[in-house]
């Protein structure tokens, strides 16, 4: 299979829709490129190709298509203001320029009489509206006469065929008064058409930038300036070029420069703004800090572990942005309505006009019609629909600490009926503790623990570092152990004076025929409370056992409750044995789980009930829970897991409260609720303005719609998507 590799294109000059379709339709056709995928919202292009291919050819035909295209992650807030800004230059000016057309038009009504007598008055409004149609629209009409070069047409063809067919019919009109004839003028509505698109589209720019907040606040996050201390010496140095193993001073009030350990003072960091969690966390030597935090009232300093692009902050903004910039899937229903939509408008707007020249040809709708046809049906609000919705959503679930990695996973999460949880570090803090020990001999319990914890300080499992950690608090005296062997998913094997050492869970113990019949109802015990129980054993008698407990979450129990009301299965997997994991299931009110299940078993459970016909979601924090999150349809990493688990995952969660689970079922399903108000009123809106623009009503109600109504309305549609997406911004989580 060839090698693929992945184009990310910031695209300019699209408006609608149609050129979405338009793009991805002339790419896709290239032979070596396996799909494109463009985003309105943030003017962004994803291009999946191989080496049939090269870049070039495909920034050359997106050029073509009437649209420039360059490589590289789209700036969206750079975009967005570039945007606004030459969208407000050209609204300025229509305006300006249409206001005085608008005036002398209508100076009959307003005055009693022509200004400057009908042929110069006729002439002021070809001057004026040419300079607005042909400077001011000048991008739309550059377009679209690109579109009709190749035989395309989107929402710009329209745009350009109402205000040019107003336009030029009008300098007939003039034509005809040139000649001492008349007949009504149409200069106004098509400069308006120009003018009130432009103001459209300044609003949707300015809207978008308002979906975009969440990676602004975010940027802002970073301090421009940093205190470093060299050799002794406080120096304030630029951020830019902070770097790893610099020694940081943060007083009281600033933000955290980097990422970094914490190596003097106990301060109080806000870190809000990354994990949604509005109290303050205490912080001691080693903790660690992320840049973006805001210190408390106690000046401290710092390690420096990542600066710049590598730092927590950054690859949540990364993040943020890539989600942004992908496709849901339900945008494709929009994207094929739109590539077939303009040429069906088209082929309405010549029926109308036929029908018109053959039943009233002298009547004034005959053009006007025609003209607001190809305005109204502009589908620019069915290409803003989805992607805005998006935009706004993911925003609104980094500001709650809720990192997003794809547009589609929204959509994803509002069908999973499946919720798989791990145990340790998920359900529990992962923080296990040594409660209680038992030796065969009385009364020798601390050279129990220090023979296991000899044993153990080599091995990197959660469990070993929990009882080496207790050895080291009780200040017990390390023996010598060697020759240590490590048995995974069992325990380990070791030699102590001569002799052989097994420490393990019970399946070691049966396996190796050691008999533990005297402890084992005391174990049993202990599991039943949920504690993990390590046996131990030399030369295959057992010595004594320890048990080790991890507390479980305040609010796992609140959250498997609120999850058990919104899926079909809710299940727990753990590596312990039965009897511990079913005290933990128990304690949180659950009922299906699955215990000593190895690492490679938990991907295996996760297809199991894929086949079965479930879509899951997966809940985890550890290396082990890497493959699982992968294949599950929506992995969920806690953000205190490891990296390996964070991109593995679909949705990290920055903050360990598990409440976060339920904010995100809570903001995908309004999500998807305002797409699809967006869609059907996109939808609604064509379906019911197209036969009111054509003059359907007009014969018997008199009721109809002129270019420039025609005009408002479409931005106004518009408009209303990209505000009631904004509603995302103020949900409440």
């Amino acid at each position: 299979m060839a090698k693929t590799e992945e184009l990310t294109l910031k695209i300019e000059g699209m408006h609608c829709a149609s050129c979405v379709a338009t793009i991805e339709k002339g790419v896709n056709k290239l032979d070596g490129v396996n799909f494109c995928n463009v985003n309105l919202a943030v003017h962004s292009a994803t291009v999946d190709f191989d080496k049939n291919i090269s870049s070039e050819k495909i920034l050359g035909t997106i050029e073509e298509l009437g649209s420039k295209a360059t490589i590289g992650r789209p700036d969206i807030l750079a975009a967005n203001e570039k945007e606004s800004n030459s969208a407000k230059e050209a609204f300025t000016i229509s305006l300006a320029l249409s206001l005085p057309l608008i005036v002398i038009a209508m100076s009959p009504m307003l005055f009693g009489k022509v200004l400057f007598g009908e042929l110069y008055n006729a002439i002021a409004q070809a001057i004026l509206s040419g300079v607005v149609i042909f400077c001011s629209g000048y991008a739309i009409i550059k377009d679209a006469f690109v579109q009709t070069k190749h035989f395309r047409a989107n929402m710009n063809s329209l745009i350009a065929m109402g205000s040019l067919s107003a336009y030029f019919w009008s300098l007939y009109v003039l034509y005809k008064i040139i000649n001492g004839s008349s007949d009504l003028l149409y200069f106004e509505s098509g400069a308006m058409i120009i003018t009130l698109i432009l103001l459209g589209r300044f609003l949707e720019a300015k809207s978008k930038g308002k979906a975009g907040e969440a990676i602004k606040a975010l940027l802002q996050l970073t301090p421009s300036k940093a205190l470093a201390i060299i050799n002794g010496v406080e120096i304030e140095i630029d951020t830019a070029v902070v770097k790893a193993g610099m020694t940081l001073l943060v007083r009281p009030g600033e933000r955290i420069p980097a990422d970094g350990t914490l190596t003097e003072n106990n301060p109080f960091i806000d870190e809000s703004m990354l994990t949604g969690e509005s109290l303050p966390v205490e912080k001691n030597d080693g903790d660690s800090l992320y840049g973006g935090s805001l210190n408390g009232t106690i000046p401290f300093k710092m390690l420096v572990t990542a600066s710049g692009d590598k730092t927590f902050l950054s690859s949540i903004i990364r993040l943020v942005s890539d989600a942004q910039s992908k496709k849901a899937p339900v945008q494709k229903l929009a994207d094929k309505v739109s590539s077939v939509f303009v040429p069906v408008v088209l082929g309405i707007a010549l029926l109308t006009a036929a029908c018109w020249y053959i039943f009233a040809p002298e009547s004034e709708m005959f053009v006007r019609s025609v003209i607001s046809v190809l305005i109204i049906a502009c589908p620019c609000s069915l290409g803003l629909a989805t992607p805005t919705a998006i935009l706004a959503g993911s925003g609104r679930a980094a500001k709650a600490g809720i990192i997003i990695r794809g547009g589609d996973i929204l959509e994803k999460v509002t069908k999973i009926d499946s919720i798989i949880f791990d145990k340790t570090g998920t359900l529990t803090h992962g923080e296990l503790d040594v409660a209680f020990l038992k030796s065969m001999k009385d009364n020798n319990e601390d050279e129990l623990l220090s023979i296991v914890a000899s044993a153990e300080k080599q091995s990197e499992h959660p469990l070993a570092k929990a009882i080496v950690q207790h050895a080291n608090s009780k200040h017990i005296e390390f023996v010598s152990v060697t020759n240590i062997e490590s048995l995974p998913g069992a325990g380990l094997k070791a030699t102590y004076n001569g002799r052989v050492l097994l420490i393990g869970n019970k399946n070691l113990m049966v396996s190796e025929k050691i008999d533990i019949s005297q402890i084992e109802s005391l174990a049993e015990s202990e599991m039943e409370k949920g504690r993990t129980i390590v046996y131990a054993a030399i030369d295959h008698r057992i010595i004594g056992l320890l048990a080790l407990a991890d507390k479980i979450r305040s609010e796992a129990k609140e959250v498997v409750g609120n999850l058990k009301q919104i899926v079909k299965e809710v299940i727990m997997l753990s590596g312990d044995s039965r009897k511990t994991a079913g005290g933990v299931a128990r304690s949180i009110g659950l009922d299906n789980f699955e215990a000593e299940v190895k690492p490679e078993q938990k991907q295996m459970i996760v297809e199991s009930l894929q086949k079965a016909g479930y879509t899951i979601a997966m809940i985890g924090d550890g290396i082990n829970d890497a493959p699982a999150l992968a294949k599950a349809d929506v992995g969920i990493a806690i953000g205190s897991g490891t990296d390996i688990a964070i991109e593995s995952s679909d949705v990290v969660l920055v903050q360990t409260n598990l409440h976060s689970v339920g904010k995100l079922f809570t903001l995908s399903k309004q999500t998807l609720r305002i797409i699809k108000q967006n869609l059907f009123w996109a939808f609604i809106y064509n379906i019911l303005a197209i036969p009111v623009a054509a003059g359907l009503f007009y014969p018997v109600f008199g009721i109809t719609l002129s270019p420039m109504l025609a005009a408002a309305a479409m931005s106004f549609s518009s408009l209303f998507v990209v505000s009631n997406s904004l509603r995302l911004n103020k949900l409440e989580l």
